[in-house]
């Protein structure tokens, strides 16, 4: 095989999925700030995926910050708790390779963390409940056995074999991914066992690796549903280049990397509550409207996303505390929301029923949901793609639709121009 053969093979690698879909394609305003940097700063010399180093960055990043810093939604709090489900093929996804990048800015950052509070084999709830388990009574410290706990809450899980947990949580009385789920809120972990152990307040970040295959395989109906997959963000990864003597990013630059990371990082674990700047949140309230349309329809894809809103707000306020702020800026904001797409696009391709056209799918989905009353071309324009299309765009993929059968339009008056409608015409 010559050189352009096998950079061909690594492109087939990133094709469309068996429905269809096209690679997703994450958008510059992802690369924001300081992570965008050091991505950018790899990428010449790493066959990792820049989109599953980027997720992997604000994971582990978030890991070290802790639960201090956060946003309210509701009466929930929701803060640097970020977790990629990275999702590639065994060989052509450079899944690993994409966590050793990171790996070392972050040692770079701090050795001390990444020594002491990085994990790796998930296995039991019991066994992540004692890695951050409070401690016995300060009366009893000079008994026998008296165990003093964890003082730091703070746990990054890294699981490169992801497959493992989903089965682990599938053996009978075995309650990891209940506990996994309640992790991810934030909430106190106990076991309800003879000794039960309790941990307080803890901070666990968890960074998956599987395949699509074993994905699609191992993650159950009820999983889905029940809400283990959407406490994840899926990220998909393929090889970017061919590096046959391997990167030559020099250990001077990644030491100037962690080191501008570490002056973020010990700034951002002081922040408390935040706030959103004005265009900020004119850029959440439109976002939210988009978020919350349920365009996803009901299928796999929807309850893969369906923690659409809250993910996306702690995806600002990482990217808010990685570049040095204490509030989420418009910015912010706009990075969130191109990650997010990324992650809608990686379960399309991963769990899609559709046409394998992702604009007319989502337009399919939102005319659905409507039912007889139909939608309007505004509605399309401002719920179902956040104005994120131009007028053109939406003329192009509102006319597709109509070529699917079962769809109809139509036009209502008003006292100016009539208002045109879609809708469809058969039962969903």
């Amino acid at each position: 095989m010559n050189d352009q053969d096998a950079q061909d093979a690594a492109g087939r690698e990133g094709g469309p999925s068996p429905t269809g879909r096209p690679w997703p394609v994450l958008g510059e305003d992802a690369f924001h700030g300081l992570p965008g940097r050091i991505v950018r700063t790899i990428e010449p010399h790493t066959e990792a995926d820049p989109a599953a180093m980027l997720f992997t960055l604000y994971a582990a990043a978030g890991a070290y910050i802790g639960r201090k810093p956060h946003m309210f939604a509701g009466a929930e709090e929701h803060g640097a708790r970020i977790w990629p489900l990275i999702i590639g093929r065994t060989a052509g996804g450079v899944k690993g390779t994409s966590w050793a990048e990171i790996r070392r800015v972050m040692r770079a950052a701090d050795h001390d963390f990444m020594q002491g509070k990085v994990v790796g084999g998930l296995s039991s709830a019991e066994g992540l409940i004692y890695a951050v388990r409070d401690g016995g009574d300060p009366d009893d410290e000079q008994e026998e056995g008296f165990d003093p706990g964890v003082k730091d809450k703070r746990l990054l899980v890294v699981e490169t074999e992801f497959a493992s947990v989903l089965a682990q949580g599938k053996r009978e009385g075995n309650t990891l991914l209940p506990l996994i789920r309640q992790a991810w809120d934030g909430g106190t972990l106990r076991t309800m066992t003879i000794r039960p152990r309790v941990a307080t307040d803890p901070h666990v970040v968890i960074i998956g690796h599987i395949t699509p295959t074993e994905l699609r395989v191992r993650l159950s109906e009820a999983e889905r549903a029940g809400g283990t997959m959407n406490r994840f963000l899926p990220v998909m990864s393929k090889r970017s280049k061919l590096l046959p003597d391997g990167g030559h990013l020099e250990e001077a630059t990644v030491k100037a990397l962690g080191a501008e990371l570490a002056a973020v990082l010990d700034k951002a674990k002081d922040i408390g509550r935040m706030s959103r700047g004005v265009d900020a949140h004119k850029a959440w309230v439109t976002l939210y409207t988009r978020l919350a349309s349920d365009h996803a329809g009901d299928g796999r894809v929807a309850q893969v996303v369906a923690r659409a809103a809250p993910q996306v707000l702690r995806l600002s306020v990482m990217a808010a505390l990685l570049d040095g702020a204490d509030y989420i800026d418009l910015p912010h904001m706009q990075a969130a929301e191109a990650m997010w797409d990324y992650i809608e696009d990686s379960a399309w391709y991963v769990f899609s029923e559709g046409t394998g056209d992702t604009d007319l799918d989502r337009l399919k989905l939102f005319v659905d949901a409507a039912g007889p009353e139909g939608v309007t071309r505004t509605a399309v324009a401002n719920e179902c793609f956040g104005k994120n299309k131009t007028g053109d765009q939406i003329d192009a993929v509102w006319s597709r639709l109509l070529t699917l059968d079962g769809y109809e339009e139509w036009s209502t008056p008003t006292k100016g121009r009539p208002v045109k409608r879609m809708r469809r015409t058969k039962p969903v």
